[in-house]
């Protein structure tokens, strides 16, 4: 079973980032609308919200369930 042990988001919560773990195994997973990218890198997540246009120093962390 995984847990999402944070999240951080944008704003208007359309572009959120969750570390996820599953037993010792840490990875971050994007959810943007419909779609969710899973098992990411940091440095995955970064290239993709960069793409994006996504202002990563907007993102507030926020509860694991939000």
């Amino acid at each position: 079973m995984e847990d999402v042990e944070g999240a951080m988001q944008t704003p208007d919560g359309a572009w959120r980032v969750e570390i996820v773990r599953r037993g010792r195994t840490r990875w971050y997973r994007i959810v943007h609308g419909d779609d969710v990218l899973d098992w990411l890198s940091i440095a995955a997540v970064e290239r993709i919200l960069d793409e994006a246009g996504v202002d990563r120093r907007l993102l507030a962390e926020v509860g694991p369930a939000a």
